[in-house]
């Protein structure tokens, strides 16, 4: 998505370079060019945040055993020492009730 932003803004810069232009084609064409902007920094931001999110998601997988893979994620544990990993745990509050297990909290790694 970077990548095609990236070119469309080349595309329209090289548009308000040229002479041909009247002053309503140049004007929407900076409205473009800001809206291309806008655009990418979106990508950024969100590239961003998906970053934090997998880091977030590696921590609580890695706390909790589970072996990650996009296509079939496992867990190398047992309950019993899954539930044992997340009451030892700092970034996790949990309840265990009967045969229920209840995680009240999860704190994120913040960046």
């Amino acid at each position: 998505m970077r990548t095609h932003v990236i070119k469309a803004l080349e595309i329209v810069e090289d548009l308000l370079a040229s002479n041909e232009l009247n002053d309503g084609q140049r004007k929407a064409l900076l409205q473009v060019q800001k809206h291309l902007l806008d655009a990418l920094d979106s990508v950024v931001d969100v590239k961003s945040k998906v970053r934090d999110i997998a880091y977030t998601l590696q921590e609580l997988a890695d706390t909790l055993g589970l072996e990650v893979k996009l296509s079939s994620p496992r867990l190398v544990l047992d309950d019993e020492d899954i539930l044992q990993a997340i009451a030892e745990s700092t970034i996790t509050d949990i309840e265990v009730e009967g045969e229920k297990a209840v995680v009240k909290r999860i704190v994120a790694a913040q960046h």
